[in-house]
């Protein structure tokens, strides 16, 4: 593979600013869809090139995602999927240099970059995979005889935000599987290494990739003047003996084989009012990032029912505590009267609502989803979860457990699975190859820890996660949706392999050349024919 004809690639697609949820978002795909379409095998093949309007739920943006297929000389169904993104994060980090953050060789010049190494936004995370990618679809295209596998190409947008664009083409890629025959082998990603294991830097190959989930909670307390405020129950108090539970907590985190990730943070917690009131807030969110490996979605929504409860025990105590310290001191107001605290789930919420309302309830929700205005999806959803309970009849205090979008399901190859263990066979070879030809060291790590769209293309998820999740996502097909039955149909085996570089999201974002482009790319050809041989 040519290493001029991949460094321009690289740099014309850097100087495309196509920044989540921005209206150039998709312009890299609407550029390559015009570079293939002009390769004699798309024009004998139209159906095999398609640039699919993809779902951008709450934006007013066009997402556009682009699949391209090349099937080899020889008739087979057996299909390698290759995946990338080609939306980046903003530039603001840049500063007083934003103007040139997406120019490679404006920043060579100010960062003074040698002869090795590259800088701009998306050079290595992830548009010299996504070059890679492409010119493997061209040369394959040119030819057939190259492998005899067949190659699926999907380059995607929306992967730094709620990943809408790998979410809109698994139907794409069912139907490949459904009405083509197509039998996926195994998906391969080509994000850098850095971007899945913050700190190490080189060649590093991934057997799977870590899962995310949105434990969530709204509580609802009591509202009071603040002058009689034992009359009310705070539900912000209640939201910090939450975030003061979970945050962090050990035992909330997910090991595996001797790794672990970060244990539950919170990334937003509030009082829920539009304006200044010296009233006892009644009402309150939090919502947590939570890593998973083991950990099911069922098996979190008891443990978020855990929490809240405590959380409501320990705000009533403080609350009573507080009363009569102050009767003590001479207060005279209202009395505090604690009662027994409730939790429910999102799904236990509706069907109190639906057992006041009947079916007038879910009118009501579709018509108040429906007039939501575009925005944030945790936002949106917070709202949905506020709309159920003013209509659940519920009485406070309680807290509310749920799920907020998004949701990566984790996956691994490391398990009995015959054709995962061929896909790390194959993997492990590379290693040996890297090491062998290269004289390079190649890191295996299980788990991608960045989280990728490799979760929707090796999605294992069973119908009992699929049900605790989906029962307990507020808005679930309307604000936010994964088509399970797709995912599930194509759950094949993912690696990760990738370029070099460091610095993914920062203005120092940079591409090591020597690896990235004479190395990682004979290796990825290399890791297509392994994956085929091994795969029988």
């Amino acid at each position: 593979m040519d290493r001029n004809y991949l460094l321009s690639m690289i740099k014309e697609l850097v100087s495309i600013p196509s920044v989540t949820e921005s209206a150039s978002e998709s312009l890299p795909g609407e550029k390559i869809f015009a570079r293939l379409s002009k390769l004699d095998y798309f024009r004998a093949h139209p159906e095999h090139l398609q640039l699919a309007d993809t779902p951008l739920e709450g934006s007013p943006h066009r997402l556009r995602s682009l699949t391209a297929r090349v099937d080899a000389a020889k008739k087979t169904c057996r299909t390698v999927l290759m995946i990338g993104h080609y939306d980046v994060v903003g530039v603001e980090c840049y500063g007083d240099i934003a103007e040139h953050a997406f120019s490679v060789d404006e920043l060579g010049k100010i960062f003074k970059a040698g002869d090795d190494t590259i800088y701009g936004r998306g050079v290595m995370d992830m548009k010299c995979g996504v070059a890679v990618e492409t010119a493997f679809i061209e040369e394959f295209a040119k030819d057939r005889d190259l492998f005899d596998v067949n190659l699926v190409m999907a380059l995607v947008g929306d992967e730094e935000n709620s990943s809408a664009g790998m979410r809109g083409v698994l139907p794409l890629l069912s139907a490949m599987k459904k009405e083509d025959g197509l039998d996926f082998l195994a998906a391969i990603d080509t994000e850098p290494g850095e971007a899945g294991q913050s700190g190490a830097v080189g060649p590093m190959v991934f057997l799977g990739t870590l899962g995310k989930i949105m434990p969530s909670f709204y509580v609802r307390g009591r509202g009071a003047h603040v002058g009689n405020c034992y009359d009310g129950f705070s539900a912000l108090l209640a939201a910090s003996h939450l975030v003061s539970a979970a945050e962090g907590d050990p035992a909330l985190a997910d090991p595996v084989r001797g790794v672990c990730q970060p244990s539950w943070i919170c990334l937003d917690m509030k009082a829920m009012h539009t304006a200044y009131s010296v009233t006892v807030p009644d009402k309150a969110y939090a919502y947590f990032n939570c890593f998973t490996t083991n950990n099911t979605p069922a098996q979190i929504v008891d443990r978020m029912k855990d929490i809240a409860r405590g959380a409501l025990e320990k705000a009533s105590a403080q609350t009573e505590a507080s009363y009569r310290a102050l009767l003590r001191m001479g207060y005279s107001g209202s009395a505090f009267s604690p009662q027994a605290p409730s939790v429910y789930t999102f799904g236990e919420l509706c069907a109190l609502a639906r057992g006041r309302l009947a079916e007038k309830f879910d009118a009501e929700l579709r018509e108040f989803i429906a007039a939501l205005p575009p925005g944030d999806m945790r936002e949106r959803g917070i709202k949905i979860v506020d709309f159920a309970a003013e209509r659940s009849g519920a009485e406070a205090p309680y807290i509310v457990v749920f799920f907020l979008p998004p949701w990566l399901p984790v996956r691994t190859d490391l398990t009995k699975n015959e054709r995962d263990a061929a896909v790390v066979r194959a993997a492990r070879e590379i290693e040996t190859e890297c090491a062998g030809k290269y004289g390079l060291e190649m890191k295996e790590i299980e788990f991608f820890a960045g989280l990728c769209d490799l979760s929707y293309a090796g999605g294992a998820a069973g119908d009992a996660d699929i049900a605790a999740f989906s029962e307990n996502m507020p808005g679930w097909g309307d604000i936010y949706s994964i088509s399970l039955e797709d995912m599930q149909s194509l759950g094949m085996p993912v690696v990760n392999l990738g370029p070099s570089g460091e610095a993914p999201h920062r203005k120092e974002e940079r591409l090591y050349l020597s690896y990235s482009l004479d190395v990682f790319p004979e290796l990825l050809k290399s890791m297509i024919a392994k994956i085929s041989a091994n795969c029988r």
